[in-house]
C-alpha cells in the first residue's frame, strides 16, 4: 500500500473527510445472483450478468446505458427487481466496520447498492442521513450525509442511472444541487474510492467544475495497483494517489489510532447530544420580557427568569408525567403549547435527564435509544412538533428508560394521530385558559405593554369555550403585535432593501413550513442579486430585530441558520403579505433553489405546496396549475397531486381537479384513504352548488358521504375521517333539510366524534364540530 503525503491523510481522517464511493468500494460485500450470495460486481460484471439474466447474446457489444435502456423499455419491473435484489446487501466484511474510526462528513457514491446503510445500521457513533429524503442534516458531527447519484436501492420510487455521461447531465438539469456538491467537496478533502480509469468522466466533470479557479481542500483516489498512465492522468487532476485495495484502506482504519479529549463529556447523552440538553441560566441570551407577550417564541430566558404563569394544564401534564405516562398537549396555534412543554421541561427531578427535542429523524433516534439504553439512565423527552417527529417517537417510546412529552396543533395531530397508540399516551387539549388563568395572565404581562383596560372575561365567550392564550394577550396588549411590526418592516424594505425584503419573506415562507433558513438556501436564493454567501449572510446577521439564529439542534454544525421570531408570525406573514409578492417568492424559490439544500425537506414538502397558500398567490387557475405542474417533478408524490387537486376545486375547474386526484389514487396504491378522502370532498364542493332539482345531485353528494364512511370505516385515521364527515353531513343538511339522509349523517357524525372525544378530553375543534352538529339536527325538527 502506497499512500501520497500520508501523514496528511491520516490528518484529513481525523479532522473531518468526504468519502466518494465507486463500485470498488463494494467489492468485500455480498448480493444475490442465481439465488446465491455473490460478490458485488466490479468492471465489466454487471453488463455480463444483466446479459445472463435476461437471456442475451453473451457476446453483446452493447454497453451497460445502452443495455438498460433496451431492457427497460419492455421489462421495465423485471430489470427493475433484478437491481433491488441483486445491490441489496446480504453480507458484508466485518473490517467495514472501521470506517467508524474516521470522521466521516459526507457520503458520495455512484453505486446503488444498500451498503453504506447495512454498515452504519449498529452503529454507536454515526447516523445516516439520505439527502434526498430529509435534505442536509441540520446536526453535524453524529449525521452523515449521503448522497447517492444514481439512485439507489432503498429508494423505492427512484430510477437508477448507469450512464457515464449521466453526472454531466445532471449538472444542467440541477446546477444549484450541484453547486452545493461541488462546495462541499472545496471545503472538505475528499477520498474518491473504488474507480476504475473507465470511470474518469465522473471525476473529471467534478474536477473541472470545481477547480474553476478556485484552491481545492486535498483529494486523494484509490488504485488497485500501480499504472504509470493512471496515475498520471489522475495527477493532472489535482488527485493525490493512494494504491491499496480496499481491504487495504478499512485495515488502516481499524489501527488509527483515535485522539481522547480530556475535557469530553463523560456521558455518551452530553458528549453526542448536546444540542438537546437544556442550557444553564448563564449560557442563555438576556431578552425583554414584552418580546414574549407580543408574540415572539418562549426562550430559555423567559422560563428561567420570566415568572410566567403555570396554567392548570401544567399540573395537569405534571401529574401525567409523575405516573410515569407519556403525554401529548395538542391545541390551536398560539395557545402556549411549546412554553408549558419548555416549563415542563425545566421541573423535572433531578435524578431524571431532561431532553428538549425540536428536530429529530428516525435515523438519529436508533442512534440515541442506543446510548440512553447503555446507560441505562431515566431519560424525559420533551419534543415539540410531534407530527414531524412520529417516526422517532415510535423508536424512542420502545425504550424502558424513555418517556415522551409532546407538543402538536390539533389540526396537524389529527392526520397522524393513528402513529401513536390509545392508552400508550396521555392526550390533553390545552387551549383554553381558566378564568383564573386569564387573570394570572394578564397580572404577568409588563406594565409597559398591557392596556389600561383589558378585556374581562367573566362570562364565557359566545362559542362557549375557555378563551385561549392568544385571546387573552390580544385584548389585553397595547400597540404592535410582532406580525403587525413584520408587515411594516416588509412594506419598508421593499421600497429601500429589496434583498432583506425577499429574506424576510422567504424566511417567513420556510418557518411556516417549520424549517429555518441556511445560508446555503438564501444564497441560493438570492443567487441573481448576491452571488457572494458571506454578503448574504451579512444581510440575515443585520435584521436581529426580526430574525434570531436559530440554535435548536446547531451546535455542531458551522451552517448558519436563521427564523423569524415566532412560527405564529411567520404564518401570520404568508397569510397577509401582498399575494404578488408570495407569488413571485414562490416561483423564485422552486425555480432556483435545489431540494437537496433544504434542510428536512421531509417536512418541508408537507407544506411548501398547500393549497390554501398556492389560491393565495396565484388567483389566476392557469397560473397555479403552470406553478403545480413545474414543481412536480420537486415532489413525485401523491399528497402533492393531492394539493393540486384541491387548488384546482377552489379555483371551479373540477375536470381538472378530478384528474389530479385519480392521479393521487394511482400513485398511493393502498395506502390511499387520505386521497380518497380529498376525492370524495371535491364531489361535494363540485355538486353542492348546483340547484336541488338538477338531475344527480343529491345522488352524487350521497356518493361522497357514502366515500367518507368508509373511508372512517377502512382507515386508521379516524378523528380525520370524521371530521371531514361532520363538515359535510352539517352543509348537507342545510341544503336538504327534508332528505332521511340529514339525520342519519348527523346522527352518524355525532357518535364518531362523541368515541373520540373519550381519548382527547376537551378538545376545543371536536367540542366546536359536535355543537355545529347538534344545531344543524335541532333545525331539522323546526
Amino acid at each position: 500500500m502506497k499512500i501520497e503525503n500520508e501523514n496528511t491523510f491520516k490528518n484529513c481522517l481525523q479532522k473531518g473527510i468526504n468519502l466518494f464511493l465507486g463500485a470498488g468500494f463494494s467489492v468485500e460485500a455480498k448480493g444475490i445472483f442465481e439465488e446465491k450470495p455473490k460478490a458485488m460486481p466490479v468492471g465489466d460484471g454487471l453488463r455480463k450478468e444483466i446479459l445472463k439474466e435476461f437471456g442475451r447474446d453473451e457476446k453483446s457489444p452493447l454497453s451497460l446505458s445502452q443495455l438498460c435502456q433496451i431492457i427497460s423499455k419492455t421489462r421495465r419491473d423485471a430489470l427493475n427487481d433484478f437491481l433491488r435484489k441483486r445491490f441489496t446487501v446480504v453480507e458484508f466484511g466485518k473490517m467495514y466496520g472501521n470506517l467508524e474510526r474516521i470522521n466521516i462528513k459526507a457520503i458520495f457514491t455512484t453505486n446503488i447498492d444498500d451498503l453504506v446503510f447495512k454498515i452504519f445500521e449498529g452503529s454507536q457513533r454515526y447516523y445516516v442521513n439520505d439527502i434526498s429524503l430529509r435534505g442536509p442534516s441540520i446536526v453535524g458531527s453524529s449525521a452523515i450525509d449521503y448522497i447517492a447519484l444514481h439512485g439507489s436501492v432503498v429508494h423505492a420510487s427512484e430510477g437508477m442511472d448507469f450512464s457515464p455521461v449521466e453526472i454531466a447531465s445532471s449538472f444542467e438539469r440541477d446546477k444549484d444541487k450541484w453547486y452545493g456538491y461541488i462546495g462541499r467537496v472545496q471545503q472538505t478533502p475528499t477520498l474518491y474510492w473504488g474507480y476504475s480509469i473507465a470511470d474518469a468522466g465522473v471525476l473529471q466533470a467534478l474536477a473541472k467544475e470545481t477547480i474553476n479557479g478556485r484552491e481545492r481542500a486535498p483529494a486523494w483516489v484509490t488504485l488497485r495497483a500501480e499504472d504509470d498512465e493512471a496515475i498520471e492522468y489522475y495527477s493532472s487532476l489535482g488527485f493525490q494517489i493512494i494504491v491499496a485495495e480496499t481491504s487495504d484502506l478499512l485495515k488502516l482504519f481499524g489501527q488509527l489510532k483515535i485522539d481522547n479529549i480530556s475535557d469530553a463529556p463523560k456521558s455518551l447523552i452530553d458528549k453526542r447530544f448536546s444540542e438537546y440538553l437544556i442550557p444553564t441560566v448563564n449560557k442563555v441570551p438576556v431578552r425583554t420580557l414584552a418580546e414574549f407577550y407580543l408574540g415572539a417564541e418562549p426562550t430559555w430566558y423567559d422560563i428561567f427568569l420570566g415568572n410566567l404563569h403555570k396554567t392548570k394544564h401544567f399540573y395537569v401534564a405534571q401529574n401525567s408525567i409523575a405516573g410515569n405516562k407519556n403525554c401529548l398537549l395538542i391545541g390551536a396555534a398560539v395557545t402556549g403549547k411549546s412554553t408549558l412543554l419548555k416549563l415542563l421541561a425545566n421541573s423535572v427531578p433531578d435524578n431524571v435527564q431532561s431532553l428538549f427535542i425540536e428536530d429529530i429523524t428516525p435515523e438519529k433516534a436508533r442512534l440515541l435509544i442506543k446510548d440512553i439504553d447503555e446507560q441505562g439512565a431515566k431519560v424525559i423527552a420533551f419534543i415539540d412538533n410531534a407530527a414531524d417527529a412520529w417516526e422517532a417517537i415510535g423508536i424512542l417510546s420502545v425504550s424502558n428508560n424513555i418517556q415522551i412529552v409532546a407538543a402538536e396543533r390539533d389540526y396537524i395531530f389529527d392526520s397522524v394521530a393513528h402513529r401513536f397508540a390509545r392508552g400508550k399516551f396521555d392526550i390533553f387539549d390545552v387551549s383554553g385558559l381558566s378564568l383564573l388563568d386569564v387573570q394570572a395572565v394578564q397580572d404577568k404581562i409588563p406594565s409597559g405593554v398591557q392596556r389600561l383596560n383589558t378585556q374581562k372575561f367573566y362570562e364565557p365567550l359566545s362559542v362557549d369555550f375557555d378563551p385561549t392564550f392568544f385571546e387573552v394577550l390580544d385584548s389585553s396588549i397595547v400597540g404592535h403585535l410582532l406580525a403587525d411590526r413584520f408587515i411594516d418592516a416588509l412594506k419598508n424594505l421593499k421600497k429601500e432593501a429589496p434583498a432583506k425584503h425577499d429574506l424576510l419573506l422567504l424566511s417567513c415562507y420556510l418557518y411556516s413550513c417549520r424549517i429555518p433558513t441556511s445560508v446555503d438556501v438564501a444564497s441560493s436564493f438570492l443567487s441573481k442579486l448576491e452571488a457572494n454567501p458571506m454578503a448574504v449572510y451579512q444581510l440575515l446577521i443585520s435584521m436581529t430585530s426580526l430574525l434570531s439564529q436559530y440554535e435548536g439542534g446547531l451546535a455542531e454544525t458551522d451552517q448558519a441558520f436563521f427564523v423569524p421570531r415566532s412560527r405564529s408570525v411567520a404564518e401570520a406573514v404568508i397569510k397577509r403579505v401582498e399575494p404578488s409578492d408570495l407569488r413571485r417568492l414562490l416561483i423564485q424559490f422552486h425555480s432556483e433553489v435545489s431540494t437537496t439544500k433544504i434542510p428536512r425537506y421531509d417536512i418541508f414538502r408537507r407544506m411548501a405546496y398547500d393549497a390554501n397558500l398556492i389560491t393565495r398567490a396565484f388567483p389566476n387557475w392557469e397560473e397555479g396549475l403552470d406553478f403545480y405542474e413545474k414543481c412536480f417533478d420537486r415532489d413525485r408524490s401523491p399528497s402533492f397531486k393531492q394539493q393540486g387537486a384541491l387548488y384546482l376545486s377552489r379555483k371551479r375547474q373540477y375536470q381538472l381537479a378530478f384528474k389530479w386526484i385519480d392521479d393521487a389514487m394511482a400513485m398511493a396504491g393502498r395506502r390511499r384513504e387520505s386521497v380518497r378522502n380529498t376525492y370524495a370532498v371535491i364531489m361535494f364542493n363540485a355538486n353542492y352548488d348546483k340547484s336541488d332539482s338538477a338531475p344527480g345531485v343529491i345522488t352524487t353528494l350521497d356518493e361522497s358521504m357514502q366515500i367518507l364512511q368508509k373511508c372512517y370505516t377502512d382507515d386508521l385515521r379516524k378523528v380525520y375521517h370524521a371530521k371531514v364527515f361532520a363538515d359535510q353531513a352539517v352543509k348537507y343538511a342545510a341544503k336538504f333539510s327534508d332528505s332521511p339522509s340529514s339525520l342519519e349523517y348527523l346522527d352518524q357524525a355525532i357518535m364518531w366524534l362523541n368515541a373520540e372525544l373519550q381519548s382527547r378530553q376537551g378538545d376545543r375543534s371536536i367540542n366546536q364540530l359536535l355543537r355545529d352538529l347538534k344545531s344543524a339536527r335541532r333545525n331539522l325538527s323546526l
